[in-house]
């Protein structure tokens, strides 16, 4: 499925348990950052990893999207929210496989 975000080119890079997405076009960048926790049970020893965003700094990326019409008023902020998490996630956790 393809976003609009995806023409910002998404870069992710792992460093002590976290991940960082950086998105990049021409003099706009962001970057959602987020952190690798492992839970484990006491009695069944069973273990699950998942990520918690941590920081998000998109600014330049919503100016963008603003400046482009894809963002036309505020009542689109909370859909542009929900996909610069959602799109984030999905480029940790195919990075992650």
């Amino acid at each position: 499925m393809t976003s609009v975000l995806d023409i910002f080119n998404p870069q992710v890079t792992k460093s002590a348990g976290t991940v960082t997405v950086t998105y990049c076009h021409g003099l706009y960048s962001g970057t959602c950052t987020y952190e690798e926790c492992l839970l484990q049970g006491k009695t069944k020893k069973f273990k699950q990893r998942f990520f918690i965003m941590t920081h998000c700094q998109m600014d330049d990326v919503i100016e963008y999207l603003y400046q482009t019409g894809v963002i036309t008023g505020p009542s689109d902020f909370h859909k542009i929210d929900h996909l610069i998490r959602d799109h984030s996630r999905e480029q940790v956790e195919s990075k992650d496989k």
